[in-house]
């Protein structure tokens, strides 16, 4: 029988060594998405609605300044959807890029260098969030850098 301090020491080193074994970093899955502090100074560039359900786009105008350049968006760029549902404010989706993020993934799932987050009205993470089916879904769009409306950025006009 193996003493319980013997055991414990042998699962930490256990533990351990998984945590930085080759490729365990790529399976890490980890959301660094936040909500962005700035969101009052975004613009609205996009306006999705259905009826009385829809989303609204948001960026920074620094931001619509790149995409309209024909630059790739940067690490740090953060992108914001309003989610409404009959006409009521639901929750909000922000999509952010930072620096070598899609390692935080398995190379299937990655998005280049973007991860998802769900923010409810109050703008604090929702644990119910749909991060990897918004991943799933933007991999869809690897020639557009991930995004379903830079079509609209680069078409926005003050």
């Amino acid at each position: 029988m193996i003493p319980v301090y013997q055991f414990s020491f042998t699962a930490a080193i256990i533990a351990l060594l998984t945590l930085f074994a080759p490729g365990a970093m790529a399976q890490a899955e980890n959301n660094r998405a936040t909500f962005p502090a700035n969101f009052e100074q975004m613009v609205m560039y996009g306006d999705y609605r259905r009826g009385t359900s829809g989303e609204l786009a948001y960026a920074l105008r620094e931001t619509i300044d790149i995409a309209k350049a024909g630059q790739p968006l940067p690490p740090g760029t953060r992108l914001v959807l309003e989610i409404y549902d009959n006409g009521t404010l639901t929750g909000y989706f922000v999509m952010e890029k930072g620096i070598d993020w899609g390692l935080d993934f398995a190379a299937e799932q990655r998005t280049g260098d973007w991860h998802f987050q769900q923010f409810g009205t109050d703008k604090q993470v929702r644990r119910t969030a749909i991060a990897a089916r918004c991943q799933s879904c933007h991999q869809s769009q690897a020639a557009n850098d991930y995004m379903f409306t830079i079509d609209r950025m680069r078409a926005y006009v003050p």
